[in-house]
């Protein structure tokens, strides 16, 4: 689907954990409550705008077009608007019954009263309880009630058991949950980088054992680099409020050089995690593949972010190392193929290559998936005949290896031309929001768009062929901003040779 992609290699390769799509939600929630429904249409009212493309015919008839559709969308009795699916995901649905929790908030309290007669005011036994209604509270969207009660619980817990006990892990998950919910990414932050200090003091720096939270740490650092708290800290409402406790770590990275740390420390996470997975496993982990490929991930970011002038060498510090923008547009228009993100980048996709090929069992169609995604790479820098003489070498691999001719058709010859790189979930897609792809939503109204797309998968001609009348300017350019300036695809095969040009033509249905 256009703009919307994912890899097809396996599940362990999607960009986002289950825990970075509850990270995902909770920033939804946030914005969902934020985006109050208003009079005249304004960006609060689109912030959960979605295009949802279904390829087209279109016919001539007397100075009239008549569209059939070729594909189609999933389908409902009654379907959902993204805002109402995010609001009954992350929020309604998760509510209990006000008097059903009244009930139990007195029963906790008199439980809670009760320990502490009996056992004093650091009983162990009533860290879980302050946990539990502290959960309570979560459920009502109380967060800052919430706070209070998990704090007690780990004081609690760390007078029993010691400041640096792992037992403590679930309240800390527990305080970063609400802080998102708050919009406060910084005090969320704070507990990640506790929560990651505790395990590598428990583990070491490098054994296998931290693996798990070395993955939870990188992905935490892509999560909090690329969700739109950081790209636009005005989102942010969280209240100035003493119950946010220190928890022991110095976090001293101001405000301006928030993202910029945390694109870095996930690389540096994942070059960590590619030596001991080296150490330990060998090239034939296939955990090695994801993390090579998500490395790739940082430096498109690095690459399409950060100021294309600056120099992080300079001063001595990170402070030079400037954003391009706060806006959350990955600008491909400013990259060089000289830049470090680009080299770093071809780098970790090389290698990914490499460790298929001296692999035990090749695998030709991984083999040609990791060529394609290098390939992508280079043609996203502009690096454009060695794109091609790539993507022609992994096509004539794979047929001379009799590949099925579904991923024939996946890789080279999609209905749909595939939005690269294949690991961003671009912005108006339904992974942008997490939404599933089978749940039908209920579309506000379409726009016919036809666009044409050279050799290299640029695009150029965008023209709107026809729209319902629901249509307004800003989604109109929105749609049409997004195809000429933000999107560039893979070309495409057609009687065993690259296309020299192509052309999309679909009905982008939207709902917001």
């Amino acid at each position: 689907m256009i703009f919307d992609n994912h890899s097809q290699e396996s599940s362990s390769d999607n960009r986002r954990s289950p825990g970075v799509a509850v990270w995902h939600g909770l920033i939804a929630t946030a914005l969902t409550i934020m985006a109050a429904p208003a009079p005249a249409q304004n960006n609060s009212e689109l912030s959960h705008l979605i295009f949802e493309p279904v390829l087209v015919n279109v016919i001539e008839l007397d100075d009239d077009l008549q569209v059939e559709e070729i594909t189609s969308l999933p389908r409902a009795d009654s379907p959902q608007s993204s805002t109402e699916y995010l609001y009954k995901t992350f929020i309604a649905e998760q509510q209990p019954e006000p008097g059903d929790l009244d009930q139990t908030i007195i029963d906790y309290e008199r439980s809670i009263r009760d320990l502490e007669i009996q056992g004093g005011a650091y009983e162990y036994g009533l860290s879980q309880e302050f946990v539990s209604l502290g959960m309570i509270y979560q459920s009502r969207n109380e967060h800052e009630l919430a706070l209070e009660h998990f704090d007690k619980a780990l004081h609690i817990n760390r007078v029993n058991l010691g400041l640096f006990n792992l037992e403590q892990e679930e309240v800390i998950e527990k305080q970063i949950e609400s802080y998102i919910a708050l919009g406060d990414l910084q005090s969320a932050d704070h507990q990640q980088e506790y929560l990651f200090f505790l395990k590598r003091r428990a583990y070491g720096g490098d054994s296998v054992e931290l693996l798990p939270a070395l993955t939870r740490y990188a992905e935490w650092n892509i999560f909090a680099f690329d969700s739109r708290l950081a790209m636009d800290p005005t989102l942010s409402y969280a209240a100035e409020s003493s119950i946010y406790t220190d928890n022991g770590v110095s976090n001293s990275i101001g405000a301006e050089d928030f993202r910029t740390i945390r694109l870095m420390n996930a690389q540096n996470i994942y070059r960590t995690m590619i030596q001991i997975l080296l150490n330990n496993f060998g090239v034939d982990d296939p955990r090695l593949l994801d993390i090579e490929r998500r490395l790739a991930l940082t430096n498109y970011f690095f690459a399409t972010n950060m100021d294309i002038n600056s120099d992080i060498f300079s001063n001595g510090n990170n402070s030079s190392l400037a954003l391009a923008s706060s806006q959350g547009f990955y600008d491909m228009s400013r990259v060089s193929s000289n830049s470090m993100g680009y080299r770093h980048g071809r780098e970790a996709l090389e290698r990914r290559l490499q460790y298929i090929l001296r692999s035990e069992a090749v695998n030709p169609e991984k083999v040609a998936r990791a060529r394609v995604d290098l390939a992508d790479w280079l043609m996203l820098f502009k690096k454009r005949v060695a794109a091609l003489e790539v993507y022609e070498a992994a096509y004539r691999e794979l047929k001379a290896a009799n590949g099925s001719q579904e991923v024939m058709d996946e890789l080279f010859s999609p209905m749909m031309p595939v939005t690269i790189p294949t690991f961003i979930d671009y912005r108006f897609t339904r992974a942008y929001h997490d939404i599933p792809e089978d749940v039908a939503l209920d579309y506000k109204g379409w726009l016919d768009v036809s666009v044409k797309i050279n050799r290299f998968g640029q695009t150029s001609d965008v023209e709107v062929l026809g729209k319902s009348l629901s249509v307004t300017d800003p989604i109109e350019s929105r749609l049409v901003r997004q195809l000429r300036s933000s999107t560039s695809f893979r070309p495409r095969f057609s009687n065993d040779a690259l296309l020299t040009e192509d052309r999309l033509t679909a009905r982008f249905y939207y709902t917001y």
